[in-house]
């Protein structure tokens, strides 16, 4: 066995034998470095999410009581489903990832009642940023034609 005496003077034991190994540990000391990297990727994932942006929705119609829904067109081209959001008159909020707001992005909003025809209008995620920035909300006014 090697004694090797500790040379700090702040500790009350110094000088004192360690016991242990036939041989001075030498060795570093080896850590597993998954939970590092765990942490770091939960780090980056939440860093790089897109902030969230609240949109107001003022859509009213001639005539009231018709449907209105929204799509969402991504820069990759994909579409989500027909989101329904109400019927008019509507004054609504619409929560909107930075993704869905960037210009090469689309949201459909689609405005339909029975016995007329849809009216849609299509905004680049930009414009639809900028817009409820600039006024406070989208205001949107459609007349409805009839269909027959």
């Amino acid at each position: 066995m090697f004694n090797v005496p500790m040379t700090s003077t702040s500790n009350p034991r110094a000088g004192a034998k360690l016991r242990g190994s036939s041989r001075p540990s030498a060795k570093p000391v080896r850590m597993s470095l998954a939970p590092l990297w765990v942490v770091l990727a939960g780090v980056l994932l939440t860093g790089c999410a897109s902030p969230k942006r609240n949109v107001p929705f003022n859509i009213q119609s001639d005539p009231l009581g018709a449907y209105v829904m929204f799509q969402v067109k991504d820069r990759e081209g994909a579409k989500t489903d027909w989101i329904y959001l109400g019927n008019t008159p509507l004054v609504t909020t619409r929560q909107y990832t930075g993704d869905e707001l960037d210009k090469k992005s689309t949201v459909t909003l689609r405005v339909m009642k029975e016995g007329f025809f849809d009216q849609t209008r299509v905004f680049k995620g930009t414009q639809l940023r900028e817009e409820s920035k600039e006024k406070g909300r989208i205001f949107w006014n459609p007349r409805l034609v009839p269909s027959n």
